[in-house]
């Protein structure tokens, strides 16, 4: 089952790189390439992919779209020339592929790509499946690098129950367990809950992996401006209202958008068709 696949990749990767490195500021080291262009996302993945591997702090930031707390991924380890040499080669030689081409808010795009166009690669290295989501900003294409911090974050702090995060995964993960009457507790208004779940015809053995790793998924708030297609084709985005909030989880290739809403005290989820959203996607 694809869907099962691609979120196995994801959770590899965040558990067996970025997990992986120590907190650190390293110095640019010798080898690394910070002329390489980025107007190619292939060209520009490898390059990310080496100044992250190469710990070299300087070039990494400027392969990335700019995050909090993104130096975390950086370990402390230098490398003699005959070792960067060796990581050039390697990630020269990387098989990379695509499950489905660039897309902008949501909708297949086409070049020239436009500010915020999105792609998602899959490679595998040292052993490691690895998915990177790479985005073009300004100045060309970087790497995103969000739900990997998510995904870090998340295993070393207990989320809450009502945090907004969770009560997003709360509902997916019902939508996919065929939990109907349990989408209740967490909707903004109150939905006919049989019509979210109506499609779902996993068999069980799918299913206990699928709802594993739905509690895994790394969920990331949406930055200001950035928007996103939801399942009912509105499309919404980061909002500076108390009241309201964009999320957006990582399974797989897929980018899948969250629209929540406080309720008193309370954060809420706009209940939305997830199963068939994945389904199109080819997912499930």
């Amino acid at each position: 089952m694809r869907l099962i696949v691609n979120l196995c990749v994801f959770v590899a990767f965040a558990l067996g790189a970025a997990c992986a490195v120590a907190q650190s500021n390293s110095t640019q080291q010798a080898g690394s390439s910070s002329k390489a262009p980025a107007n190619d996302p292939e060209v520009a993945l490898r390059a990310f992919m080496y100044a992250l591997y190469a710990n070299d702090s300087a070039d990494y930031q400027t392969r990335i779209i700019p995050v909090a707390e993104s130096a975390v991924l950086i370990g402390p380890q230098k490398f003699t020339e005959e070792q960067l040499s060796k990581l050039r080669k390697d990630i020269d030689g990387l098989r990379l592929r695509q499950t489905s081409g660039p897309s902008f808010e949501g909708k297949p795009a086409a070049p020239p790509y436009t500010v915020g166009t999105k792609a998602i690669y899959f490679t595998q290295f040292r052993g490691v499946n690895l998915a990177i989501p790479m985005e073009v900003a300004p100045d060309g294409w970087k790497a995103d690098v969000r739900y990997w911090l998510a995904m870090r974050k998340q295993n070393e702090r207990r989320p809450q129950k009502t945090d907004p995060e969770m009560v997003a995964k709360a509902f997916l993960f019902y939508v996919l367990a065929k939990k109907p009457q349990a989408l209740d507790e967490v909707v903004a208004t109150p939905v006919k809950s049989e019509e979210y779940t109506a499609a779902n015809d996993l068999p069980p053995g799918d299913l206990d992996q699928v709802l594993s790793l739905c509690a895994e998924m790394p969920i990331v708030r949406a930055r200001p401006k950035e928007r996103f297609l939801l399942p009912s084709g509105e499309l919404v985005g980061g909002s500076e209202e108390q009241d309201t909030l964009v999320l957006v989880g990582l399974m797989g290739p897929i980018e899948v958008p969250f629209l929540m809403k406080k309720t008193g005290n309370a954060w809420k989820i706009v209940a939305q068709r997830y199963f068939e959203m994945l389904r199109k996607a080819g997912a499930v």
